[in-house]
């Protein structure tokens, strides 16, 4: 997570534009920026299931990377090619994940989600209810994301889920709305969906991760500059 800061320090200093992808070992927890570890998890829970437990420098929910792949986005606020607006970035990066899932066969929609003015979802795991333009495969939610913006640039983590193990996450809440573990794990399954699922396979890191950085490189019509096996900077005039 402080790399992902860096790109987006990076991305208003220099105007750079950067795409990173990357999974976790051990799994850990990843908060949004606003929540607070002890209000919200079992810290004993996860210490003893070998979880570890990271604060985003973004917003969002309770996400369990575990089985997934993340993503991190920073760009420049300025740039008119990524939006203008929270709203507007938000549903380009969406078109990007979904035009980079579309090159392994897998059909998404954005989603467009009701209005939560009493912030009641905000204890709720991530995948719990669909945000602002996340992908969706039979109003099941496969993507998560969440976004910074500062006066100068933008960061935008998300998740895809790439196999069942992000449903766990209920094992190590505080408050569950008073559901049993079981009953809460069922309800995350029903209402998410994995890559793995819906291939009947489930693809390397590298084959997903050459899709998704095709996907943004076609949609936003830059160049890949590939910078480490799990960094790939974008450019282009």
């Amino acid at each position: 997570m402080r790399r992902d800061a860096d790109l987006l320090a990076d991305a208003a200093r220099n105007g750079s534009v950067a795409l990173r992808l990357y999974t976790w070992s051990p799994p850990c927890i990843s908060l949004g920026f606003m929540q607070r570890a002890t209000q919200l998890l079992d810290l004993d829970a996860c210490r003893h299931a070998g979880i570890d437990v990271v604060r985003r420098p973004t917003g969002g929910r309770a996400v369990l990377h575990w089985e997934e792949i993340t993503y991190a986005f920073a760009a420049p606020v300025g740039d008119p090619r990524f939006g203008t607006t929270l709203a507007e970035t938000q549903h380009l990066i969406g078109r990007c994940l979904a035009a980079g899932l579309l090159r392994l066969g897998i059909e998404t929609a954005l989603s467009r989600p009701a209005l939560d003015p009493e912030r009641r979802l905000l204890r709720a795991p991530c995948f719990a209810s669909p945000g602002r333009a996340e992908l969706m495969v039979h109003r099941r939610k496969l993507a998560g994301s969440a976004q910074r913006r500062t006066a100068h640039s933008f960061l935008q983590h998300g998740s895809l889920l790439v196999g069942p193990a992000h449903a766990r996450v209920v094992e190590f809440l505080l408050q569950r709305d008073s559901l049993p573990v079981a009953v809460a794990r069922l309800r995350l399954e029903r209402d998410t969906i994995h890559v793995g699922e819906l291939l009947g396979t489930t693809p390397s890191f590298d084959v997903l991760a050459d899709a998704l950085t095709a996907g943004f490189a076609a949609t936003l019509g830059l160049e890949p500059v590939a910078a480490s096996p799990v960094t790939a900077p974008v450019s282009g005039g």
